[in-house]
Formats: C-alpha cells, structure tokens, sequence
C-alpha cells in the first residue's frame, strides 16, 4: 500500500484513478466529520460539503505545491466550503445563538462540545501554519506523536511540546469567545471526537464521481454532463454507515420526490371532486324520483345527473389506475437510467477490486463482473418498484428476489467458471466483516503497522461471528447482511428490521470478543461505530423506499 505522501503525486502524474480513492479513504472520516460539525449536524448537508471537498481536489491538485499538508488543506477547504454553502440567514441565527448558548457553559460536556464544535474549526483555522498542521495531524488525522513529528520535520518530544501549545491557543480563543473549556478537557474531546467515521461505502463513491466529474472537464469536452453540474450537490449514490449499493444522488431525489407529490396532491383533489360530484349524484337522484309532476324539471334532472354519473365514472377510473413510484419516473429517463447504472457500477466496482485481484481476472473479465453486478443492482431496483406497488406477500417477494439471485449466481458462474464461483460467493458472504473493518480502521489507534494487523483480526472475527449468527437465526449462510446489498430490506420494513438486528448481534458479539486485540479506546470507539451504523442505514432504506413505493393516495 502505498504511503499517503505518495498517492497525491501518482494522481497528479499519471492520472491514476487508484490513487486517488486510496486518498478518498484515507481522508474522508476528517473531511465528513470537519463538514458535520460546520453544518450543525446535518448529515445532508455534510455530505453534500464532502462531495464537493472532493471534487474540488481532484480537479485542482494539480495546482497545489508537492510539499502541500493534504490533510489541513483538506481541513481548510472543508471550512471553506461549509462556509459558503451556510451562508446567510440560517447561518446568522445559528452564530447568534450559539453565542447566547455558549457564554453560559462552564463545563466540558459532549453535549457542550457540540455547541461550540462549528467555533473550533474556526478557531483552529486562526492558528499559525505549524500549530494548525500539529492540531490536525494529532487529532484529525489521529496520528502519534513520533509520526506528527516526523510530519512537521522535528521529533516526538517536539512534536508533543508544539500540540500542547496549540492546544493553549485553542483553549484562549475559546475563552474569549465565552468558553470554559479547560486544556485537558479540550485535548480529550479533540481526541474523541474531532473524527469519527464517514458512513461506510461514502470514500468509494465520493472518489468515482469525483474523477468522474475530473474525466469529462479533463477529455476536452464543453458538454456538462449532468453528474459534473451536479457535482455540488451529490448525495453519495453509497450512502449510510454500511449502506453500499442502491441509494440515488440528493437532488435527483428531491426532484422525484416533488414531482411525487403533486401527483399525490392531484389525486387528492380527484377523490376529493369524486367525494363532491357522488353528492351531487345523490342529491340529483332524489330530485328526479320526487319530480314526477314536472316534466321539464325531471328531464333536466336526469341529463344533469347522467353528467354527474358520467364524471364520476371517469374520474374513479383515472384514479383507479396505478401511479408510478419516484424512481420509475427516473429510471424512465435513458440518461438517468445510465447515471444511476454507472455510479453503482463505480461504487460495485471498488468493493470487489480485492476478489478481481485475488482471483486474477484480467482488466476485461473485472470489467464484465462490475457490469454484471450493476446490472443487477438495476434490474432489483425495478423489483422492488413492482414488489411496493403491487402489494406482494413476504412470499411472493421472497421469490422474486430469490430468482433474480439464482439468474445472477449463473451469469457469475458463466463469467468466471465453476472453479472461481466459490471464491466469488465466499467473498460476498464476507463483505459485513471486511467492510466494516476497512471503514474502522481510521478510527482505530496506533500505528500503520499496528493498525493493520488489528483490522485483519477484526475482519476475521466479524467473518465468524456473521456464520456464528446467521446459524442462530436459522438462515442460510449467503444470507446478505450488508443492509443494503439485501434487496428485501428495500421492500419491506420487517426485513429491513431482522436484517439491522442481527447486524447489531455480531457487532455485539465481536465487541464482547476483541479485547485480546483491541484497547479500551478502540472498543468504545466501535460502540459508537456500531449505533452509527444502524441508525444511518435504517435511514437510507427508509429514503429509498419512500423514493421506490408508489405514491399515497
């Protein structure tokens, strides 16, 4: 694996494309977390900040300086971008009051630590160059002192002497600012909190937009694609703590969501003139069976409520017709339909690079796996579609999703021969443990060596603790419990809740094990890990369902 020193230059030089997600992965957990703070805690928001953060890198990296502090450049911009995107009214009353919440605090709680978290970016941004990159590289980048050191061109003791300072600088601009905020107390929330890990999957499809986005400006071309002029605005189509395959970009989705509403709005405003026009119907009806002395009248009546019948008539079958869901209006749009295909495709792409390399496939077969895997993706994306609109049993959706996984295992076998489906269903039943442990290991303490050979064990534990459980539960050993690469969980809430619960029991089970490998510090940091990731994914399949059912009457 190459050094982080190393990675800029390579994406620089000779464009490539591994570099620069190696980069993404590296950094995304400080980025995420610096955005979330200056974003007041909107996920949202946050990971629209990330997104353009970067973007914004890949396209300018080549202006920057070889010596350049990746990680405090990163910081900066982060800010910058933050700053921009919370601009105006709502970041004028949020800075108000934050400072009527601020002049009263006088401990050092996590709950006082989330007020003044917008304020210690920008406080660290008032800091000297060398003091900033000490800050950052302790904490952000959650590096030792010997490796700070060995950043800022001094030693360990030197290394921890500059910290300490700039922590004293901190805790003044604090205090000026109305915050109690001892030294030590600072240090500790810095160290616990300046970072925590970005939803899972975030770095994969962060880094194929972006060099994406880089791909089109850089072919020469003048014709935006819609991917690049949204580039600002992406949510991640990975999303979530461990929320991998099926999510669509942000603003596609308010678009479609919108659209969906007024749909829903207009068939409201059909019942509602059904509701009107059956009184009428009524009302006509009593009229025409009293009028039988008047002739005129009663001929009058009945076209009238022949009218009204007829309108009913018409307006009951319009509404009785089935409305498409938000997504089935996308992905009726070839180019849409194209978009969604590449970004799952990108995102499938770098979670079986390691299988593609293990099993040596050349640069065409990997090519036709990732093909075949998005197409997958699309192809459930309308099953789930059909399966909320027509209202299936957990039986019948069983089936459906039950082929099209037999249809994708024999396209795989026909694609990589007998000998290799084995590998290829083994490494899919795995993606839980090593997933999650690739995401983990920012946040994981010590050094590089040190924390690879933890996230190997942890890898290796989460692998048996996820056959350990699915035997429990009485449910085949293929059963997918990365949430979203488990397509029922799409279609129906009950899934979606079995699936997350015995997600929870092997991170449990894990945590109750790691101790012989893992610190005090790592433990609660995985606790934390854990909460994240069942709440950031029972969101994401929450959003999409909303997106793929069709809308409520």
């Amino acid at each position: 694996m190459a050094e982080t020193p190393q990675l800029l230059p390579e994406y620089v030089k000779n464009g490539s494309e591994s570099a620069f997600h190696e980069l993404v992965a590296r950094y995304v957990d400080l980025v995420h977390s610096t955005a979330l703070r200056l974003v007041n805690g909107d996920t949202h928001l946050a990971e629209d900040v990330t997104q353009t953060v970067f973007a914004d890198l890949a396209r300018l990296a080549r202006t920057l300086s070889p010596n350049v502090m990746l990680g405090g450049w990163l910081h900066r911009h982060t800010c910058f971008v933050a700053s921009n995107l919370m601009r105006g009214e709502r970041r004028r009353e949020n800075r108000e009051r934050q400072a009527v919440e601020m002049s009263s605090l006088e401990d050092h709680s996590e709950e006082n630590l989330t007020v003044v978290a917008p304020v210690l970016d920008e406080a660290i941004n008032q800091l000297g160059t060398e003091d900033r990159q000490a800050i950052l590289l302790r904490f952000f980048e959650q590096r030792d002192f010997r490796s700070v050191g060995e950043a800022l061109g001094s030693n360990e003791e030197a290394a921890r002497k500059r910290v300490n300072r700039a922590l004293e600088k901190l805790h003044l601009f604090l205090k000026h600012r109305g915050v109690v905020f001892s030294i030590a107390s600072l240090g500790t929330a810095l160290s616990t909190q300046a970072v925590s890990a970005a939803p899972v999957g975030m770095a994969a499809g962060i880094a194929a937009s972006a060099f994406a986005s880089v791909a089109v400006t850089t072919a020469g071309t003048t014709t935006f694609t819609l991917l690049t002029i949204m580039n600002t605005k992406l949510k991640i189509a990975i999303v979530g703590a461990l929320a991998l395959a099926v999510a669509i970009p942000l603003v596609i989705q308010q678009k479609a969501l919108k659209e969906q509403r007024e749909e829903s709005a207009a068939l409201r405003q059909q019942v509602q003139r059904i509701n009107e026009l059956e009184a009428d119907n009524l009302r006509l009806a009593n009229l025409s069976a009293q009028a039988t002395t008047a002739p005129v009248a009663t001929s009058d009546s009945s076209r009238e409520l022949l009218k009204a019948r007829g309108e009913i008539t018409s307006l009951r079958t319009a509404a009785s017709i089935p409305k498409p869901s938000a997504m089935s209006g996308l992905t009726a749009n070839p180019e849409m339909m194209k978009m969604i295909r590449d970004q799952q495709k990108a995102a499938l792409g770098e979670i079986y690079k390691q299988l593609a390399e293990e099993l040596k496939l050349s640069k065409e077969q990997a090519e036709k796996l990732n093909t075949l895997l998005a197409d997958n993706v699309m192809t459930n994306i309308e099953h789930i579609c059909a399966v909320l609109r027509d209202g299936k049993t957990p039986e019948e959706m069983d089936q459906v999703f039950a082929a099209q996984e037999v249809a994708l295992l024999e396209q795989v076998r026909d694609l990589l021969g007998e000998e290799n489906l084995d590998e290829y269903q083994d490494y899919t039943r795995n993606l839980l443990g090593a997933v999650t442990a690739q995401q983990f290991k920012s946040m994981l303490t010590g050094d590089s060596a040190a924390k690879d050979a933890k996230t190997k064990q942890l890898d290796q534990l989460l692998r048996q603790e996820t056959i350990q459980t699915l035997a429990r539960a009485g449910l085949s050993p293929d059963f997918q419990l990365v949430p979203s690469l488990n397509f029922r969980n799409f279609a129906s809430e009950q899934d979606e809740e079995r699936n997350l619960k015995l997600m929870d029991e092997v991170y449990a089970n894990a945590a109750s094990q790691a101790s012989s490998f893992l610190t005090e510090e790592d433990l609660l940091k995985f606790e934390e890990f854990r909460a994240k990731a069942i709440a950031n994914n029972k969101m994401i399949l929450a959003m999409n369902r909303k997106l793929m059912a069709p809308p409520a009457p």
